[in-house]
C-alpha cells in the first residue's frame, strides 16, 4: 500500500490524496502549503486550485469495541485503513455509577423527610400502607413506609419512539462520528456497511429452529424474578427461608448478566451476609455459578445497526449507502488469502472486503495492510467534581484495625462494627470498650477535579515528537502519553496541539 499524503484545499475541504512526496516537499519549501496534521499526514494548500474529485467509498466493519475502517477509490485501491477502539463498554459502568449516586441522593432526601415526619407526628402508625398510583399498572400497588408519599412523578416519564439504551445510542453516534472524522481528510461520496442480525439461541445451540425460538427460559412467566422464585420453590438458596431479595452472583458492575442463570433468590439475612462475608459469598457461587454476558456486544449491535443505517441514508442518500452480510465479506476475505484468528481479528481487512463488495469488483492487486492506523476513542468531558474519596480509617497504636463504621458493599476488611464484636468475643465488653476508646480516627477525605483540566486524548508535542495524552498527575505539572508506560513529560515543555476530539489517531 503506498503511503498517501492527504490534501486539504485553501477552503479546508478535502481533495484527492497524493503519493508525490517530492512535489509536496516543494510546496512546503516554497510556502504554497503548510502541514495541517502529522497523523495522518496531511497538508493544506495556501493557493486556489481547481480540484478533480473522484468517487470515494468508506467501508465500515461495525463492532462494539473494535471497528474496521477502509477507504477505497473507484478502482478499489486502498486510500486509508484503520482500526478504531471504542469506549462503549464504559457507558454501562458509568450509567450504573450514576444510578448509585442518584439512589444515594434520593435515600438521603427520604431520610430527611422521615425525620421531619417524626418531628411533626405525621408518621404512618401501622408502619406501611399500600397506595395505587395514576397511570401505574392496573393490578400493581406501591408500598409507603413510615410517611405518606408526595405526588408520584415517575409515571410522567415516557420513552419517545426510537428510544435507545445509552450504550446503543453511544455506539450509533460513534459510527456516525467516525464517518465525519474521515470526511475531514478525504472527499467521501459513498458508505458501505456490513449488516447482520444475531440469533442468540442459535449461537448457544445450532440445532434450534422454527418454534424452538419461542421456548426460552422465561416462557410462561411475567418477569425474571417470578421465574427465579418458581425455580427455587420460593425458598432461599442458602437457608431455605422465604425469598425477599434477588441477588446477582456476578455483580452488574463487574459485567454480570441480568438473566436467571446469574440470579439467586435469598432472604434478607443471607443477602446481607453475602455482601459482608467473603466465605459465604463463595459458598453461594459454588451452589449457583454466575454467567457473564456472553452476547452483550452482539445485543448492542442488534439495537444499533438499524439506526446507523438510518442516519447514514439520511446524510448520503439511499443510493449511496451499500450493504452486505458477514457471510459475503467472509467469502471475499478467504478468497484473497486472509484467515481470522482469536489474536488477530483483521477488522481492517473485513472493511476492505465490504468496500470491494460495494464496488462490485475485487481488484487483482490486494493491499498488504502494512500501514494501518490506530484510532482510539476518549471521553470528551467529565463533569464530576469529586475525583476520589478515601475511606474512614481506625488505628490502634498506629496500626490500622478497621475501615468505615459499617461495611460498604464489597469491602473485605473489617469495619468498626465487626472489629468491636471480635474484641468483645475475645476479651469481653469492658476491655473492648477501653480498646475502642483508644482508637484514632483518620477521617475520609475527598480529592476534587479541576473543571478546566486537560482531558485525556489531547495531542501534544515534546521535543518535536507527537504524543497523545492518557493522563496527568502532580496537579497537571506532568503529562503521560499513550504507549509510553509511566514516563512523565513536564507540562511546561509540552506544546498542546489539539485538545481531546473524541476519536484520536494514535499512530
Amino acid at each position: 500500500m503506498p503511503e498517501y499524503i492527504y490534501v486539504l484545499g485553501m477552503d479546508g475541504k478535502p481533495q484527492m490524496p497524493t503519493t508525490r512526496r517530492r512535489h509536496v516537499q516543494k510546496l512546503l519549501d516554497t510556502g504554497k502549503a503548510r502541514i495541517a496534521e502529522r497523523v495522518p499526514f496531511n497538508i493544506q494548500l495556501l493557493y486556489d486550485n481547481d480540484p478533480v474529485l473522484q468517487p470515494v467509498t468508506l467501508a465500515e466493519d461495525p463492532g462494539r469495541t473494535n471497528i474496521g475502517l477502509a477507504i477505497l477509490d473507484l478502482k478499489g485501491e486502498l486510500l486509508l485503513s484503520a482500526v478504531v477502539e471504542t469506549r462503549n463498554k464504559e457507558i454501562a459502568k458509568l450509567m450504573e455509577k450514576r444510578r448509585q449516586c442518584r439512589r444515594a441522593s434520593r435515600n438521603g432526601e427520604r431520610k430527611a423527610r422521615q425525620r421531619l415526619a417524626k418531628k411533626y407526628g405525621t408518621m404512618i402508625r401501622a408502619g406501611m400502607r399500600m397506595r395505587k398510583l395514576p397511570l401505574y399498572k392496573a393490578d400493581k400497588f406501591i408500598t409507603c413506609k413510615f410517611i405518606r408519599n408526595t405526588e408520584a412523578r415517575f409515571c410522567n416519564r415516557k420513552r419517545k419512539d426510537g428510544w435507545l439504551t445509552p450504550s446503543a445510542r453511544h455506539l450509533v453516534q460513534t459510527h456516525v462520528n467516525l464517518v465525519h472524522k474521515v470526511q475531514k481528510y478525504l472527499p467521501v461520496t459513498d458508505v458501505a456497511l456490513e449488516v447482520n442480525r444475531f440469533a442468540f439461541m442459535l449461537l448457544e445451540d445450532p440445532s434450534v429452529c422454527g418454534v424452538d425460538f419461542q421456548n426460552g427460559t422465561l416462557k410462561g412467566y411475567d418477569d425474571r424474578d417470578t421465574a427465579v422464585y418458581d425455580l427455587q420453590d420460593g425458598k432461599c438458596l442458602m437457608c431455605k427461608g422465604e425469598i425477599t431479595q434477588y441477588h446477582h452472583i456476578v455483580p452488574r458492575s463487574r459485567n454480570g448478566s441480568n438473566t436467571i442463570n446469574n440470579i439467586a433468590g435469598l432472604c434478607d439475612t443471607c443477602h446481607d451476609r453475602v455482601h459482608k462475608d467473603a466465605d459465604f459469598a463463595k459458598q453461594l457461587k459454588d451452589k449457583k455459578a454466575g454467567l457473564d454476558k456472553k452476547y452483550g456486544a452482539l445485543s448492542v449491535l442488534n439495537q444499533a445497526i438499524p439506526f446507523i443505517c438510518q442516519k447514514l441514508e439520511a446524510e448520503f442518500g439511499k443510493e449511496h449507502v451499500h450493504y452486505c452480510t458477514g457471510r459475503e465479506a467472509s467469502l471475499v476475505r478467504r478468497s484473497i488469502g486472509y484467515q481470522k484468528t482469536k489474536k488477530d481479528q483483521l477488522h481492517e481487512v473485513d472493511a476492505w472486503c465490504i468496500g470491494a463488495l460495494a464496488l462490485e469488483r475485487i481488484p487483482e492487486k490486494v493491499p498488504d495492510f502494512t500501514e494501518v492506523h490506530l484510532i482510539r476513542q476518549f471521553r470528551r468531558q467529565d463533569r464530576s467534581l469529586i475525583k476520589a474519596q478515601t475511606e474512614r480509617v481506625y488505628k490502634l497504636d498506629g496500626k490500622t484495625v478497621a475501615k468505615n463504621r459499617k461495611k460498604r458493599t464489597g469491602q473485605e476488611t473489617d469495619s468498626l462494627e465487626d472489629w468491636y464484636h471480635k474484641q468483645v468475643e475475645a476479651y469481653g465488653m469492658q476491655t473492648a470498650d477501653r480498646m475502642r476508646s483508644r482508637l484514632k480516627v483518620v477521617k475520609s477525605r475527598r480529592r476534587y477535579n479541576n473543571p478546566g483540566r486537560l482531558m485525556p486524548g489531547a495531542v501534544f508535542l515534546y521535543k518535536g515528537v507527537r504524543y497523545v495524552m492518557k493522563g496527568q498527575h502532580c496537579k497537571g505539572f506532568y503529562l503521560q502519553a499513550v504507549g509510553m508506560g509511566s514516563r512523565d513529560f513536564p507540562a511546561k515543555e509540552c506544546k498542546i496541539i489539539t485538545r481531546n476530539t473524541g476519536l484520536v489517531f494514535i499512530s
